[in-house]
């Protein structure tokens, strides 16, 4: 995925640098800024939550400690209403699955909970 979010800076022709050390730019498609198509009410997240529960599926709940902000409500309805059997407070910001830096420790998490 970086790859493919990635392209070529613009380097000058007497640039020395490696494959390995090449300046790039992260690019993304504009859309991914577009206000959601999809919302749901809170009657509507609880009912699925209460679906998912009801299905008997473990449920893992990774969270970043710099991630989303969780109103309490949505942290109310995680805890009492689905249940996770599996549930973690990582390291790292929003994008902690796919950050260099953590990403490792959020596969742990996921192999430990397919494991269990």
């Amino acid at each position: 995925m970086v790859l493919r979010a990635t392209v070529d800076a613009a380097v000058s022709s007497t640039s020395n640098s490696s494959d390995d050390n090449r300046p790039v730019t992260f690019r993304h498609d504009p859309r991914l800024q577009w206000p959601s198509l999809q919302y749901y009410t809170r009657e509507q997240v609880e009912a699925f939550y209460t679906d998912v529960c009801n299905s008997n599926v473990p449920v893992s709940i990774l969270m970043a400690e710099d991630g989303w902000p969780v109103d309490s409500w949505s942290q109310s309805a995680v805890n009492d209403i689905l249940k996770p059997s599996h549930m973690k407070l990582l390291k790292g910001s929003h994008h902690f699955h796919a950050d260099p830096d953590t990403v490792g420790e959020v596969a742990l998490e996921i192999v430990s909970f397919l494991k269990a």
